[in-house]
């Protein structure tokens, strides 16, 4: 199950909730700059081998994916203008995957999750800048 979070017909983020999976989903719009499918799989299934071509595609913010294997972490998405859109309470076998925007993000102890972002990765102050609330 997934659900889009927009600001007027701008795609910010879409949540995951993997607790809830029924079949095979790509929910991701072709053209994001980011792309994540999920499945649950009835039977045994066997995907042609495959090579990932080498590609140049132009991209111009950084997406960001972040999984809760268990625990809780609380996100604020923000839009690119510093607008706040929305509290996201993320829980055991969730996610988050924002396209553009930025956040702020609290997390309760003991919580275990990863985060998948493009790289190459150019250090904090090329990469992100920080605002006021």
């Amino acid at each position: 199950m997934h659900r889009d979070i927009k600001i007027e017909d701008v795609l910010i983020a879409q949540l995951y909730d993997m607790n809830s999976i029924e079949g095979v989903e790509f929910p991701t719009p072709s053209e994001a700059t980011f792309q994540f499918g999920f499945g649950q799989i009835i039977e045994d299934k066997n995907l042609l081998p495959h090579i990932h071509k080498r590609v140049n595609r132009e991209i111009n913010t950084t997406s960001e994916f972040l999984y809760v294997v268990s625990g809780e972490m609380i996100v604020d998405v923000y839009d690119e203008n510093e607008k706040f859109i929305e509290k996201v309470i993320l829980k055991d076998n969730m996610a988050l995957l924002q396209f553009i925007g930025g956040h702020e993000i609290s997390l309760r102890a003991g919580t275990k999750y990863f985060e998948i972002k493009q790289g190459p990765y150019f250090g904090r102050d090329f990469d992100k800048y920080d605002f006021k609330k």
